[in-house]
C-alpha cells in the first residue's frame, strides 16, 4: 500500500504525519509511542480496508519476534488515545479472525492543504470489506505551510544510507511528543479533547461526612445545612446537619424501603424525598416535625424543586411503558402536567432535571435506552421546546445544575475515554468546558450554594472480588481476586466445565470477560472488543459463550468459543436501533434468548443459537420484560424482570418484581415481589425454585424462592454487598461477585 512518500492522513479531527510519526488534533500533539504510530500508519493507508495481525508484525515489527498480547497493547492504547467517533464507536474496528481496519472516513493531504477522501467500503458482513474503487486516491508529495513540513521518504539503497539523519528527525519528533505529554501528564490537562482547565489549585476539598455510606448529600438555599441518606445494613436513613462541622441529627426514622433524591424549599424548612423503588413516590416533610405529605406518584427519576419552591420536575414512564415524560407538578400536589416527551428507544436521564435560576428552563439529558453518549438538552417551561447544548463527547451524563448567573452549569459526567465520573464547568452559551475534578474516585451526586462559589457532591469508589465458596458454605470461602480498585464479577460471572469460571472484569477503562482457570490462572476472552462485554452465559456441555457487547456500537448478544476464540455477533440492530441484552442459552443449548428493546415494550425474544432470525416470545398486558432473562434447567419456563405500569404496592420494604412465564410464552406470568440487591436470578438445578440476592443497602443474603410460591429462605448471608453470584451446574459450588459501595459528601469551595 505505501509507496515511500511523506503524506498527512486526516479522520474524525485528528491527522498523522506518516514521516515523523507525530498525531495532531487541531494545534496539539497527541503522544504516541513510535510503534503505535506505526501501526496506526499502516492502518489508514489500508483506508478501511482490512490490515491482517502477520502484516502489521511484518511491517511494524520487521525481523523482531514478539507476541501477539504486543500487538493488543498497542491496539488498545492507540483506542484509549484517540477515543470514540461522534456515534461512540472505535475508530479501530477489530475484524474476528482477520486483523483490524479503520472505521472512520480517510483523507489524505497534501502539504498545501489539498484532500482527497478516501476510498469508502462497503460492509459485507461477518467482518468483510469490499473497496468501491480501486487505487484511485491522489498520492502528493508537496510540502506544506500550515501543516509541519514532511521529510520526504527515499527508497532502497539511498533510505539506509540516510539513515542516521531520518532517525535523528524521527526521534526529535517522538522526544516533542514525549515532553509535551509528560507536560499534559504532570498538568493534568486533557488537551487532546479540547477541554481546558480550571485552575484547580485554587479550589479547596474539604471532607464533611465520614461514615462511607453517604449519598444524596444536598445544601440547603440558605447554604447553612446539610441533608443526606445514610445506607446503613439493611436500612437507610435521612439525616440533617449544620455546615461545616455541626452534629448530625437524624430527621426522618429508618426504613427499609429506601430514600432518594433530597431537595429543600427556598426557606430551607421544608425537605423532599423521593422513595428508592422505581416508581416510587414524592415526600414533603417539615424540618420541625410531622407526618411527611405525599405530593407525587410514579416517579422514575430524581427529582428536584423550582427557585421559587412552587413546582417539582421529574421522569415518569407512560401506562405502556414506551415513553419517558418530563413532568412538572406542583409541591402542594396539585397541577400537573407533561412538558416533554420521548419514545423509545430514546428515553430522559442524568439524575434529576436542573432548574434555571429563573426558573424558566430545565436542563436534561437524553440518549437511546442501552446506548452512550447522550444529548444534554435546555427544556423551555412554557413551550416546551428544546434546546440542544454544545458539550464535549461525554459517554454519560448523571447530572447538570445551572449556576446562579445562569450563563454556567456544573456538570458530572464521564469521560468517553476516562474511567471514572468527573466534575466540569460548563459554559451554557458557547459550551465552553473547565474541569474540576481528576482523580481516582468518581463523583455522581451534586447541590450547589446559593452564591455559586461552592458545591457538595458524593466521592464514590466500588470495590468487587470474587469468592469460591464450596457447597455454598460461608466457613469455607475462599478469596480469587484482590486489588484495592477491581471490579471482578460486577456485570458477569457464570461457572465453565472443569471448575472455570468466567467473569467480567472493568481494567483501564474497559469491560471485558476473563476465564479463572486453576492451571493458566487468569485468560483474558475478549479483547480490542469495544467498552464493554458483560453477562455471559456458558452453553451445555461448556464448547460457547454467550454475551452482550456494544463493539458495533448498539449492545448486541455476541458469541465465542470457551476459548475467546471464533467471536461471531448474534443478533443486529437493523435500522431500528434495535439492542439486544442479557443471554440465557436453552438445555439443549439450540436456542438464546434475550432482552430486545428498541421496537415497541421491552420483550424476551430468542433466536437459533447459529444464527437466524429472531422470534418474539413474551407478549405480556401493561408490563415490559426487562432486565435479564434465565432458563430454568428443565426448558419449561422463562423468568426475567417485571415492569408493570401499575403503581407499585405500598411494601414496607423497596421490592422488584421477578416474573416468571412458559418458554413458550404462553399463559399468565406469576409474580414475585422481592427485596433485591439486583435485578437477576439463577435458577435452582432442579427447576423448583430461584436463587437472588437479598439485602437493600450494606448487607447480603443469599434466599431459594420456591416457584410453587410462599416464603424464600436464606441460603447464606453476608456482611457485605453482593454484586453477582453463580451455581455450578451440579449445585455444589458457589461463586460471588462481593464487596463494598463507599461514599462521602465533599464540599469544594473557591469554584471558578
Amino acid at each position: 500500500m505505501s509507496n515511500g512518500v511523506s503524506s498527512l492522513y486526516e479522520f474524525g479531527g485528528y491527522r498523522l504525519d506518516t514521516r515523523s510519526g507525530t498525531l495532531w488534533r487541531g494545534n496539539n500533539i497527541v503522544p504516541l509511542s513510535p510503534k503505535a504510530a506505526g501501526v496506526l500508519k499502516l492502518l489508514l493507508e489500508h483506508e478501511g480496508r482490512v490490515v491482517t495481525k502477520q502484516e502489521i508484525f511484518d511491517r511494524v515489527w520487521a525481523d523482531t519476534f514478539v507476541e501477539d498480547g504486543v500487538l493488543t497493547q498497542n491496539i488498545y492504547t492507540l483506542r484509549n488515545t484517540i477515543g470514540l467517533d461522534e456515534s461512540g464507536r472505535q475508530f479501530i474496528e477489530t475484524v474476528p479472525r482477520r486483523g483490524y481496519r479503520i472505521a472512520a472516513e480517510v483523507k489524505k493531504s497534501d502539504p498545501e492543504g489539498k484532500a482527497a477522501a478516501g476510498v469508502p467500503s462497503v460492509d459485507l458482513g461477518g467482518g468483510e470489506s469490499l473497496p468501491t474503487s480501486s487505487e484511485n486516491v491522489s498520492r502528493t508529495t508537496h510540502e506544506s505551510d500550515s501543516y509541519p513540513s514532511p521529510v520526504k521518504a527515499i527508497d532502497g539503497v539511498r533510505t539506509r544510507r540516510h539513515l542516521p539523519f531520518y532517525l535523528l528527525i524521527g526521534g526529535l519528533a517522538v522526544l516533542t511528543a514525549a515532553v509535551f505529554g509528560a507536560y499534559l501528564f504532570t498538568r493534568k490537562v486533557p488537551e487532546a479533547t479540547g477541554f481546558s482547565v480550571a485552575p484547580i489549585e485554587q479550589l479547596k476539598f474539604q471532607k464533611v461526612t465520614d461514615s462511607g455510606d453517604v449519598v444524596y448529600p444536598t445544601l440547603s438555599p440558605d447554604g447553612t445545612l446539610l441533608a443526606y441518606v445514610r445506607l446503613e445494613d439493611e436500612e437507610a436513613s435521612v439525616w440533617v446537619k449544620q455546615m461545616p462541622d455541626g452534629s448530625p441529627v437524624q430527621t426522618l426514622p429508618t426504613s427499609r424501603k429506601g430514600y432518594r433524591s433530597l431537595g429543600f424549599s427556598p426557606d430551607s424548612k421544608l425537605l423532599y424525598f423521593r422513595e428508592e423503588s422505581e416508581s416510587g413516590a414524592i415526600y414533603q416533610v417539615s424540618l420541625m416535625g410531622g407526618a411527611p405529605k405525599k405530593i407525587a406518584d410514579n416517579v422514575w427519576s430524581d427529582f428536584s424543586v423550582s427557585p421559587n419552591g412552587k413546582q417539582i420536575a421529574f421522569i415518569r414512564r407512560d401506562g405502556g411503558l414506551t415513553e419517558y415524560l418530563l413532568m412538572i407538578a406542583n409541591t402542594d400536589g396539585t397541577g400537573e402536567r407533561r412538558l416533554a416527551s420521548r419514545s423509545s428507544p430514546a428515553d430522559f436521564r442524568g439524575g434529576s432535571p436542573g432548574w434555571s435560576p429563573d426558573g424558566g428552563r430545565i436542563t436534561i439529558a437524553s440518549g437511546q435506552q442501552q446506548q452512550f453518549f447522550p444529548k444534554l438538552l435546555v427544556i423551555d417551561v412554557e413551550t416546551g421546546a428544546d434546546t440542544e447544548l454544545s458539550t464535549p463527547h461525554w459517554r454519560s451524563i448523571y447530572r447538570a445544575l445551572w449556576l446562579p448567573d445562569g450563563k454556567r452549569m456544573i456538570v458530572t459526567a464521564r469521560d468517553a475515554n476516562e474511567r471514572y465520573s468527573q466534575i466540569w464547568m460548563l459554559s451554557a452559551q458557547d459550551g465552553e468546558v473547565r474541569r474540576l475534578t481528576n482523580d481516582l474516585e468518581s463523583y455522581f451526586w451534586l447541590s450547589i450554594s446559593p452564591d455559586g462559589h461552592s458545591l457538595i457532591t458524593r466521592q464514590q469508589r466500588i470495590v468487587s472480588h470474587l469468592w469460591h465458596l464450596p457447597g455454598g458454605d460461608i466457613a469455607n470461602a475462599r478469596q480469587l481476586t484482590a486489588g484495592e480498585r477491581a471490579l471482578d464479577g460486577y456485570v458477569g460471572l457464570e461457572w465453565a466445565p472443569g471448575g472455570k469460571i468466567i467473569y467480567s472484569s472493568f481494567v483501564n477503562n474497559v469491560t471485558d470477560l476473563y476465564m479463572l482457570d486453576s492451571e493458566r490462572g487468569r485468560v483474558q476472552l475478549t479483547a480490542d472488543a469495544g467498552p464493554d462485554n458483560i453477562d455471559p452465559a456458558v452453553a451445555p456441555g461448556g464448547g460457547r459463550v454467550y454475551f452482550t457487547s456494544n463493539r458495533t456500537g448498539s449492545p448486541q448478544i455476541w458469541r465465542m468459543d470457551i476459548d475467546g476464540r471464533a467471536q461471531q455477533q448474534l443478533t443486529s440492530e437493523g435500522e431500528k436501533r434495535i439492542r439486544s441484552v442479557s443471554a440465557s442459552v436453552s438445555p439443549d443449548g439450540r436456542e438464546v434468548y434475550f432482552i430486545r428493546l428498541g421496537v415497541g415494550p421491552a420483550a424476551i425474544w430468542k433466536i437459533p443459537a447459529g444464527g437466524g432470525e429472531p422470534i418474539k416470545v413474551s407478549n405480556l398486558t401493561d408490563a415490559t420484560a426487562e432486565t435479564f432473562v434465565s432458563i430454568s434447567p428443565d426448558g419449561r419456563m422463562l423468568a426475567y424482570r417485571h415492569v408493570s405500569n401499575r403503581q407499585e404496592s405500598e411494601n414496607e420494604e423497596r421490592t422488584t418484581q421477578i416474573g416468571v412465564i412458559s418458554a413458550d410464552g404462553s399463559g399468565e406470568p406469576r409474580i414475585f415481589d422481592l427485596s433485591m440487591r439486583k435485578p437477576i436470578v439463577q435458577w435452582a438445578p432442579d427447576s423448583t425454585g430461584f436463587y437472588y440476592a437479598a439485602g437493600t443497602f450494606n448487607s447480603s443474603a443469599l434466599r431459594l424462592q420456591p416457584v410453587s410460591g410462599g416464603p424464600s429462605r436464606n441460603v447464606l448471608e453476608l456482611p457485605d454487598r453482593i454484586f453477582d453470584f453463580a451455581w455450578s451446574p451440579d449445585g455444589k459450588d458457589l461463586a460471588i461477585a462481593r464487596g463494598k459501595l463507599l461514599g462521602d459528601a465533599i464540599l469544594i469551595s473557591n469554584l471558578p
